[in-house]
């Protein structure tokens, strides 16, 4: 069940499209082999209130990818490149030229065992 939770800040989220994103991404993951479709959970928190450094002006975009079913260390690298790749081409494109921005994807693996979840459209 991997789950991929953004942190950007404001102004540079306001020049993304990230419901865009987030559908390129799962589909790229998907397509790879690395997760499932329907297992994928992602979602995007804007950052008001934030500080890169000393420039209050810096701009950054933050991912966490969360594994919660163990992935070998080649896939995690794989997977966390895809959603990097992704955001920071996205960035790029749409960034003002003498911007300072930065992009980042961390990659978290939790114990199965430490795992709840309820899906209603389980069965039983």
């Amino acid at each position: 069940m991997p789950h991929i939770v953004i942190e950007a800040t404001e102004p540079l989220a306001r020049r993304l499209d990230f419901p865009a994103l987030l559908r390129t991404i799962h589909q790229q993951l998907a397509d790879s082999g690395s997760a499932r479709l329907s297992d994928l959970k992602s979602r995007v928190h804007i950052a008001g209130t934030f500080l890169a450094g000393d420039d209050a002006q810096a701009q950054f975009v933050v991912a966490r990818l969360v594994l919660t079913n163990p992935r070998p260390a080649q896939m995690q690298r794989d997977m966390a490149a895809t959603i990097h790749d992704v955001l920071r081409d996205a960035i790029a494109a749409r960034a003002d030229a003498d911007a300072w921005w930065q992009c980042c994807v961390l990659v978290e693996t939790l114990d199965r065992t430490l795992y709840q979840k309820t899906d209603s459209r389980a069965p039983g």
